[in-house]
């Protein structure tokens, strides 16, 4: 058994390498020599080539037996992905396991660009005939809010999503643990698995979660889908179909009210998932303190 791991640095991906860096069965597939580098130390085979490179990717999957396929969004997700699928199938890798998204439900939702990514890959898979797929959809991911992990430490904790709705706030330890588990099990679950935290909460709840293990109070502060918020991004760099997508998103958020949480933690690893609590004692204060 060959496995290849795919974006091996990224929000998941990253854990995932953690779990599989002392394997010799596994392959890493990185876009550059700073990539590499910032693997660190790995028993296996590390590859370095573009995602969107059609002699890369299948240098990358040539004797691969099984692949966890991953890639942020960006306006290269859907040719990066798809392009990754078709070579695993004309190679015969038998597994993939595809982190995708939550979908959305109820009124008002509208397309978005983020989770319409993950849904074109995952047509791509299901109309090629992957003998073995699992679909991870997890909710919205913990570890995003620690970019504002020094403004929640002064009390201050800013998202778009609204204060309304209520999420299931998933750890992305707890996606990679299923990622790794279906990956090397025998018999893997497969199919669609929904992954959330134990709970709904909403922003301001979780605002109070974060000043509770940081021992001071969070205020959630709801920022408007604007133009003031557009061109703080469009200013740091974010492409503007990016810009687009992420908008839709979130407007999503706002539209779906209470969103169902899912099992897939508790039904692949056989316990409950990570907290709120979990995560901002265990993540969020060493961030803050540079732990």
């Amino acid at each position: 058994m060959t496995v290849l791991v795919t974006t091996p640095n990224g929000a998941v991906g990253r854990h995932v390498t953690a779990a599989l860096r002392d394997r010799d069965d596994v392959r890493f597939f990185v876009r550059s020599d700073a990539g590499a580098r910032a693997l660190g130390a790995v028993r296996g085979e590390v590859v370095r080539g573009d995602a969107t490179v059609a002699a890369d990717v299948r240098r990358a999957v040539a004797g691969v037996d099984r692949m966890y396929l991953a890639h942020p969004f960006a306006v290269d997700q859907v040719a990066a992905e798809t392009g990754l699928v078709d070579a695993a199938l004309d190679a015969g890798v038998r597994r993939i396991v595809k982190l995708g998204a939550r979908p959305f439900a109820g009124a008002g939702i509208v397309p978005d660009a983020v989770t319409g990514a993950h849904d074109v890959v995952t047509g791509r898979l299901r109309a090629g005939g992957v003998p073995e797929l699992t679909v991870l959809r997890p909710d919205r991911f913990l570890q995003n809010f620690l970019p504002s992990a020094d403004a929640i430490a002064r009390g201050t904790f800013a998202d778009p999503a609204g204060p309304a709705g209520a999420r299931g706030y998933v750890d992305v330890r707890d996606i990679a643990d299923v990622a790794v588990a279906e990956l090397l099990a025998e018999r893997g679950v497969g199919g669609d698995i929904d992954l959330s935290g134990p709970e709904a909460l909403t922003l301001p709840v979780l605002a109070d979660r974060f000043g509770a293990a940081l021992g001071r109070p969070v205020a959630y502060v709801d920022v408007p889908l604007d133009d003031a918020w557009r061109t703080g991004l469009t200013d740091g760099g974010v492409p503007p179909g990016v810009v687009d997508g992420l908008h839709d998103l979130y407007a999503n958020y706002r539209a779906e009210g209470v969103a169902g949480l899912g099992d897939g933690v508790r039904h692949v690893l056989g316990r409950a998932p990570r907290s709120a609590a979990d995560f901002a004692a265990e993540v969020l204060v060493p961030a803050v303190s540079g732990a």
